[in-house]
């Protein structure tokens, strides 16, 4: 499924070219052009574990479109 990065949010899975998930766990910060968001992977079972550490940031132009699933 493709998901536009202004159409971004919490919750969403974002793949990779493996199809490994990425959990969209909080918007860092968003522009006119572009969104940061903090990605984590929950390849833990224990949810508190990857929600609370530091993840990885990415910043998407807002007019791409990314593989993912929406929340």
């Amino acid at each position: 499924m493709l998901i536009k990065a202004q159409d971004l949010k919490v919750g969403d899975q974002l793949a990779e070219d493996d199809g490994f998930l990425w959990d969209v766990t909080e918007i860092i910060d968003e522009t006119k052009t572009s969104i940061t968001v903090r990605l984590n992977s929950d390849f833990s079972s224990f949810k508190d574990h990857w929600k609370s550490g530091p993840g990885s940031l990415k910043t998407f132009d807002k007019r791409r479109s990314l593989q993912g699933i929406s929340a």
